[in-house]
Order: C-alpha cells, then structure tokens, then sequence
C-alpha cells in the first residue's frame, strides 16, 4: 500500500516539475506582460495596496498627473466611494522592446456609489507602458488614447 503512495507521489511530483520548466521556459514576455496587466486589475478590484504598490515602477506618470504614491491613495479613495468595483479589460496588444513594453486595450470600469443601487461606469483606450525591473514587469505609466475621428 505504501508502495502506491510512493508512485502517486512521484508521479504529481514529476507533472509539477514538468509544468513549472515549462512554464518558465516557453512563457513569451508578452504574455508576462498580459498576465501583469490582469494581476494589477484584480489588485484594485480587491483593494490590496501593498502588493499593487509593489508591482508599480518608481518612476511612473500617468496623464492626470499621478506618481506612485497618489495612484496608491487615488485607487484607495476609489475603492472607499465605489463598491462592487470591477475592471473589465478587452483585448490587449502588447509589443516588447528588450526591458519596456507597451500595451494597448480597451478597458470598462464599473461600480455602484454606496447606497445606491445604480451601476456607474467608464470606459476607455489605454495605453499601459511597463519596464523590466528584477525579472519582474512593472507599470510606470498610463495615457489615455484619444478615439481616431
């Protein structure tokens, strides 16, 4: 019986290894890049700072004139006014240049007021902008892309 154990064993041990030098050696940076951009959107949502304020470069700018530090307090006050926050992100086209990235997407935020019951959103193009730093992708910064007339 204890012989079974000692090859299930074995056997998940050896799919986990195999699943993890796969992943690390046929993962693209573009779909690192994307898999960050999901990670930071469920980071607002859930309103964990700590860990978002470490996935966003020292150096980031945004177009409403945001640092790191007021787009840590902006997504606190945001998450404080709105509640049942969710980010929807469409389809992103992502373009790695050594260690910077861009990405292009189209993203829907929506949330309801506290103490109301309407659903209020917004959407837009963005441009997400994200640099290599210690094997890790960070933002430092996001612009806003005007729609084409």
């Amino acid at each position: 019986m204890k012989r079974w154990f000692l090859y299930i064993a074995a056997a998940w041990t050896f799919f986990a290894l195999t699943w993890w030098v796969c992943e690390r050696l046929l993962m693209t940076d573009e779909k690192r890049v994307l898999l960050q951009i999901e990670s930071l959107a469920r980071l607002v949502e859930s309103g964990n700072l700590f860990t978002l304020d470490d996935a966003i470069a020292p150096d980031y700018r945004d177009d409403w004139d945001n640092d790191r530090r007021t787009l840590i307090l902006a997504v606190r006050a945001l998450r404080q006014h709105y509640r049942d926050l969710e980010i929807h992100l469409g389809r992103a086209i992502v373009r790695v240049n050594n260690d910077d990235a861009t990405a292009d997407l189209h993203a829907y935020v929506t949330g309801r007021v506290a103490g109301d019951t309407r659903l209020e959103g917004e959407r837009g193009d963005y441009r997400l902008t994200f640099r290599r730093m210690e094997k890790e992708w960070k933002l430092r910064g996001v612009t806003r892309k005007e729609p084409a007339p």
